[in-house]
């Protein structure tokens, strides 16, 4: 499973790779743009998002939100 966790910053972005690394899982940083949201960062993460999430959840990084790359549009 792939999930796209997006985060409020780079710097978010880059502590999370390195909290994931740690743990086991490959992700990589994408820089997004939106409409009137400006730049963004998400990690595209290989594993289960739910585990995903706790695990940042416990390290103290702001998530935004996570989703499975699969019901994403």
């Amino acid at each position: 499973m792939l999930c796209r966790v997006v985060l409020p910053s780079d710097t978010y972005a880059q502590k999370a790779q390195r909290v994931l690394a740690a743990n086991g899982y490959h992700s990589e940083i994408i820089r997004s743009t939106s409409r009137g949201m400006g730049c963004g960062y998400s990690l595209r993460a290989a594993g289960d998002c739910e585990t995903i999430r706790a695990l940042l959840y416990r390290e103290n990084i702001p998530v935004q939100n996570v989703r499975d790359e699969r019901s994403m549009p």
